[in-house]
């Protein structure tokens, strides 16, 4: 009878050490960055040089983020913007920027941006994890 009821009392700490929820997969940022980590938008686009995205209309764009591993399905957010131009100036360039699959970031060519740097931090968010690339990206606004 002694036997009966030490197994039922392990077979039950064990049953309740199953429940204990879990988070599954992982995320590592550690090497996560943009190659190249510098993207320059020009206000005024060069006829020869950005004639292409004149014709269409064409945002400014970056290769996708690089460097992170992790359980499908990632997400990505832009976290913040900093810049040497103040506070106004990189709230309203992140009101225009946007971010699509892979991280890749987009800005409008016909744009509000005040001439100077930004520097973009990037969020990556999947089940369970959720982590910050600060200052992944700089975008170099230009005349």
């Amino acid at each position: 009878m002694k036997q009966l009821i030490l197994c039922m009392v392990v077979i039950l700490a064990v049953g309740l050490g199953a429940c204990h929820e879990k988070t599954i997969g992982y995320l590592i940022t550690e090497n996560a960055s943009y190659d190249p980590d510098t993207m320059v938008v020009r206000k005024t686009p060069d006829p020869v040089l950005d004639a292409v995205r004149i014709e269409y209309g064409s945002p400014w764009v970056s290769l996708q983020l690089q460097g992170y591993e992790g359980t499908e399905q990632i997400h990505f957010m832009i976290e913040s913007v900093t810049s040497d131009q103040g506070e106004e100036a990189a709230a309203t360039f992140m009101s225009e920027l946007s971010i699509r699959g892979g991280g890749a970031l987009m800005y409008p060519l016909e744009n509000k941006a005040v001439p100077g740097r930004y520097k973009v931090s990037i969020r990556l968010t999947n089940p369970g994890f959720s982590q910050v690339v600060k200052d992944a990206m700089t975008v170099i606004v230009t005349e």
